[in-house]
């Protein structure tokens, strides 16, 4: 779908809803917290490009209330609270330029967030202009920005998923455990047996259901109180990878941001995830919690878990992992 197809999607469903408008306040250069000011003329061009493309969902005071976002799951960023979940940062901290522009060009994957087409310069005064929503980049520089490391495992592939499968099933001694949030895929016996011959314990799997992801609170709003400030938070549920991909991972031969979209890039773009966290949700900042290698196998054993996304041979695995013996 084009840009111009998408707008007169979400325009359509703001007039329908009805849209009020609000006198235009007077922007004023803004300081950034990290030494830089961004220009009146500039924040005008971003306002003017945000109120085309962006409030419809977004809302044109940033609360993620816009009329066309109604209903909408996951909901709309609320820009006022200066949180955002892919920033190329530990998570939680600003995120860089950089990353916010990414996510303007490609869009989030299963979601609203279309990938915007628009020139460069109106990318540029759009990411400045949502700083005006919330005071913390005014007090808080944006994050250091945390770099993809060299592949360690590039022509040794079936040694990287051995130890990539270790790494998400079993939590301690340099491994991420990611199955105790996400899902396991791994019969109950092979995943007893994997956790007591790293961590020397032997686990008792009995009534445990490791197959089934339970939804945890995040730092993303869906209701607010009559002062505007955030009353619920959305619950989410982590993503079972063999039928949600993360948002910013494309299936490989996509075409992304114009170019084609190689494995190697997807595997980068699962390291970048899993090194960051993500921000408002439970996921972690994991770089420099594990060792690298085990970061990068992490990126190899999910990316074959997502080549499985919904095919007959994933639901057929979920259902033997349903299936399996409780011991």
């Amino acid at each position: 779908m084009s840009t111009a197809a998408r707008w007169a999607l979400v325009l359509g469903m703001a007039l329908g809803a009805g849209c009020r408008r609000e006198p235009r306040p007077v922007l004023a250069p803004l300081a950034l917290a990290d030494g830089r000011t961004v220009s009146v003329a500039t924040l005008e061009r971003g306002r003017d490009v945000y109120t085309y493309y962006c409030a419809s969902c977004h809302g044109e005071r940033g609360d993620g209330q816009g009329p066309a976002g109604t209903g909408m799951r996951p909901v709309p960023r609320d820009f006022r609270q200066g949180l955002f979940k892919f920033g190329d940062v530990p998570a939680g901290e600003l995120p860089t330029d950089a990353a916010l522009k990414r996510t303007l060009r490609r869009g989030l994957q299963g979601t609203p967030m279309f990938a915007w087409d628009v020139p460069e310069a109106d990318v540029e005064a759009v990411v400045q202009y949502l700083k005006t929503f919330s005071p913390r980049w005014t007090q808080e520089a944006p994050g250091q920005p945390l770099t993809v490391s060299e592949d360690p495992w590039r022509g040794r592939e079936a040694e990287a998923l051995e130890r990539g499968r270790t790494v998400y099933h079993v939590a301690g001694a340099g491994n991420a455990g990611c199955s105790s949030c996400h899902v396991a895929y791994l019969p109950r016996a092979e995943l007893a047996a994997l956790m007591e011959k790293v961590t020397g314990r032997k686990v008792n799997l009995a009534g445990a259901d490791p197959y089934t992801a339970q939804a945890r609170e995040s730092d993303h709003p869906v209701a607010w109180d009559a002062k505007g400030e955030p009353a619920k938070m959305a619950r989410v549920l982590p993503p079972d990878f063999l039928f949600q991909a993360p948002r910013t991972v494309w299936s490989v031969d996509a075409t992304v941001e114009g170019r084609p979209y190689s494995a190697q890039a997807q595997r980068e773009d699962l390291y970048r995830v899993i090194a960051s966290g993500v921000g408002g949700a439970a996921m972690p900042t994991w770089k420099g919690a594990i060792p690298e290698e085990n970061l990068w196998a992490l990126a190899y054993y999910v990316q074959t878990l997502i080549d499985l996304r919904d095919t007959s041979e994933a639901r057929a695995l979920k259902e033997r992992l349903r299936a399996s013996p409780a011991r």
